[in-house]
């Protein structure tokens, strides 16, 4: 009887497979070796039509290399979109700063990369100075203060958006987390602030931040019938139905102790936070944990879609929440 054995080996960019046939056993070593000849690897290279621009500005990018079967795999940090595979491509930039390119392209011997550092220029309206977050979903996971790309656990997905072009679609299964944040915790003030659009008819979480324990965690909710925000140990419940499909602008803030929940830029409930929150020291005593969006400690996932999101180190006021909402 003879034993067949299926090996493979992945060597540089190719794989090899080798079937091996023996009477019964395969004796002695087998070593592989592949040279690449760095003459056949394609040349990498691209231009752009600018290189500063406003935000809003579209930027054209051309590979310097078009050659029939080559695979292409653009990024562009703080652009929209925020890679491409396809040989040109237009990329709107939205959120203000100095941006890489990276473009590598595969053919049948192997691949070649060019990253271009501080490529691109965007110049335009800076941040509010209380902002800790803002992810603009604008076909891109980037995080615009600490300019870095947060994770998702599942395929991104982006739709029509309500503020600029795009918004980000939550498959109700998986959630982004934003890499070393935890939050604004103890009794600090604070806003967060986010435009959902949801159809779902179980609770699930938009924002939340801190552990299990008492006096910990800060959870931000929609509910079948409403919204609510809690904290270990108490929490406060809107009364606008927020569930229907339709984009809602939603926030709450702290200051003094007093929450505020707001809907579509006006008061939705209030409450002087209990002695939980202020006698155990407010949220992230328990246990600080990185801000998740779209879950609660890896449940009550979000379905549907979200833009705009932000968190502030200070409690804005009725006014500010009124003009993030169009009011």
């Amino acid at each position: 009887m003879k034993l067949f054995k299926t090996y493979t080996i992945i060597a540089f960019a190719a794989i090899i497979t080798l079937n091996l046939s023996s009477c019964d056993k395969f004796d002695g070593d087998f070593a592989l070796e592949k040279e690449i000849n760095e003459e056949l690897l394609p040349s990498v290279d691209f231009s752009a039509s600018t290189t500063s621009i406003f935000q809003f500005e579209t930027i054209d990018f051309a590979s310097a290399t078009a050659n029939e079967g080559d695979l292409y795999s653009w990024t562009f940090f703080g652009g929209s979109p925020g890679s491409s595979t396809v040989p040109n491509v237009s990329v709107k930039y939205t959120v203000r700063g100095t941006y890489p390119v990276s473009l590598k392209i595969r053919n049948e011997f192997g691949a070649n990369e060019v990253v271009k550092e501080g490529y691109v220029t965007v110049e335009g309206e800076p941040l509010d100075p209380a902002v800790r977050v803002r992810l603009n979903f604008e076909q891109n996971l980037f995080e615009e203060y600490s300019e870095q790309i947060v994770s998702y656990g599942g395929t991104p997905a982006y739709e029509a958006g309500k503020v600029n072009d795009f918004g980000f679609t939550f498959d109700g299964s998986n959630s982004i987390t934003i890499p070393g944040y935890t939050g604004i915790n103890g009794t600090a003030d604070r806003t967060v602030a986010v435009w959902i659009k949801s159809s779902a008819s179980a609770n699930s979480c938009v924002a939340h931040w801190g552990a299990s324990g008492l006096g910990s965690r800060a959870t931000f909710r929609m509910t079948p019938n409403n919204m609510r925000f809690e904290y270990a140990g108490g929490g406060i419940t809107g009364s606008t139905k927020i569930n229907d499909g339709q984009w809602h602008h939603i926030a709450y803030t702290i200051k003094d102790n007093l929450v505020t929940l707001y809907v579509d830029g006006a008061v939705d409930a209030t409450h002087a936070a209990n002695g939980y929150f202020t006698n155990r020291g407010g949220t992230g005593n328990a246990g600080e944990t990185e801000v998740e969006i779209g879950s609660q400690l890896g449940k009550l996932f979000y379905s549907g879609a979200m833009d705009n999101v932000l968190i502030y180190n200070r409690a804005l006021t009725t006014a500010e929440i009124a003009e993030l909402a169009g009011i």
